[in-house]
């Protein structure tokens, strides 16, 4: 099966790669925060022989140009980068599905253009403000005072510092001891993600983390009127699996995966669970005559 390649280019003149596959429906993936489309490796390859799959890297990671104007690397500018590639792509309609903070982008994109999103799949993110919960609510705001009084003249050194630091096996085992990264996800699986990090363009980031945690899309939750499958992980130690389980009661036509073992790398720790629960959705969405439907199914990986 082909999959193609593409090119647009976003509001501030940087140029914004996507991958295009399949056939049918179009399901739209949006990576998550220092991420390139490697977490959704399995779901895409689930999905593209029934669906037509399009990925694409934020401004500054993966294939990617480095953002031209910082100012404009916010949950609403990536929003409109992703109307961009709706643009690019010829497609009307889709479902939007997004990994860890590219939930704020699919559900911002709600607030901007609703008449082309026919449902929503939100992985493992929140709704706003990522730092808040990140880790320990102790915690996570001391991280992002530190992060806020830098800038990326010193995160670039560091991204490229962690990046080798990762990709020794034995750092990984201790991520996993600590809950960041699945028991069962192997140092194969997560090495191309530590690579990338010595790739991701530092000032882009940089302004891409001052944006997540300005943002909040709380307020538009309860306007949306489109099936919305939300998956949560119960071992989220990134977005706890709590703040998925509030957006899903904040969205009438909604349903929850809880997959009570999952952490952050649950793409890769419950490939089978949310990729049934997946598939079991898109049918409905697309439904010419789809029911309304506000329920929780549980899993565990």
């Amino acid at each position: 099966m082909r999959c193609r390649q593409r090119w647009t280019v976003s509001e501030d003149g940087a140029s914004l790669a996507f991958w295009d596959e399949g056939e049918g429906p179009v399901v739209v993936m949006t990576n998550g925060y220092a991420n390139s489309t490697l977490y959704w490796e399995h779901l895409r390859q689930r999905l593209r022989q029934n669906y037509r799959v399009i990925r694409w890297d934020l401004r500054g990671h993966g294939r990617s140009g480095a953002a031209r104007d910082p100012e404009t690397m916010t949950v609403e500018g990536c929003a409109d980068d992703l109307r961009r590639i709706l643009d690019a792509a010829e497609v009307e309609n889709a479902v939007l599905a997004g990994f860890s903070f590219g939930c704020q982008i699919v559900l911002e994109s709600w607030r901007h253009f609703p008449e082309r999103i026919e449902g929503l799949i939100p992985v493992l993110g929140p709704c706003e403000s990522p730092f808040n919960t990140l880790i320990d609510p102790r915690i996570g705001p001391l991280i992002y005072r530190f992060y806020q009084g830098t800038g990326p003249l010193v995160w670039s050194p560091l991204l490229k510092l962690g990046s080798r630091v990762s990709r020794l096996e034995m750092v990984h085992g201790l991520a996993q001891k600590i809950g960041f990264v699945g028991s069962n996800v192997t140092f194969k699986e997560m090495e191309p993600f530590y690579r990338h990090l010595a790739e991701i363009h530092a000032p882009s980031w940089y302004a891409l983390g001052l944006g997540a945690q300005r943002h909040s899309a709380r307020d538009i939750l309860s306007s949306i009127d489109v099936p919305t499958l939300v998956v949560a992980g119960g071992g989220d130690r990134f977005s706890p699996g709590e703040l998925g389980r509030e957006i899903a009661e904040a969205i009438t036509d909604s349903q929850l995966t809880w997959i009570e073992d999952a952490t952050h790398t649950g793409l890769f720790d419950a490939p089978e669970i949310i990729g049934e629960a997946v598939e079991e959705f898109l049918p409905r969405v697309f439904s010419e005559n789809r029911p309304i439907t506000v329920s929780t199914t549980t899993g565990v990986s």
